[in-house]
């Protein structure tokens, strides 16, 4: 029987209007394109631990013309990305009430990790938190699930995952 629950953070549990890459762009001028560059080159390096998110900014808000410090960057960035669903919320507490084990598992860097689990409350209703920024490894590589299923002593085929990345879903046919 499969008992645990691994919930991706954007878009499951974080409901998401619009990337941070877009928000930038449109409230404050800024191309489009010149944001995707952070996205498509630094970024998975700070997504997996590798590079620091606030040394790699501190180029690109010169870039952007942004105005602030990187800590106000950030700011923008967490605090617009931050909404909780709370049907989802309500569900993961049932289901660990029912005696599930429900963990995260995001791809996302260790600055916007720790303001999740810590500042938006997250720390507090999931058992585990895997993050590709201490895994070393993005959702979609082989190496952060067997993390996952060392860390659960448990295999994937025993795990139910409910992702938003349609690349991380078709990984556990089983889990659909």
């Amino acid at each position: 029987m499969k008992n645990t629950i691994i919930f991706d953070a954007d878009e499951v549990v974080v409901k998401r209007e619009m990337y941070f890459s877009q928000r930038l762009a449109g409230d404050f001028n800024i191309p489009e394109e010149k944001v995707m560059d952070f996205f498509r080159n630094e970024y998975r390096e700070c997504a997996t631990g590798k590079t620091d998110l606030k040394k790699v900014l501190e180029k690109y808000i010169n870039v952007w013309g942004w105005e602030g410090s990187v800590d106000d960057l950030l700011k923008y960035w967490f605090e617009h990305e931050r909404e909780i669903d709370d049907e989802m919320v309500q569900e993961i507490k049932s289901l660990r009430a029912r005696g599930y084990t429900c963990c995260l598992a995001t791809n996302n860097e260790s600055y916007r990790t720790r303001y999740l689990v810590n500042e938006v409350g997250l720390g507090n209703l999931f058992d585990h938190i895997f993050s590709s920024a201490e895994i070393g490894h993005l959702k979609v590589e082989n190496d952060f699930w067997r993390h996952v299923e060392n860390t659960l002593e448990t295999s994937l085929t025993d795990i139910i995952v409910w992702d938003s990345d349609e690349k991380t879903s078709k990984r556990f046919p089983s889990s659909e």
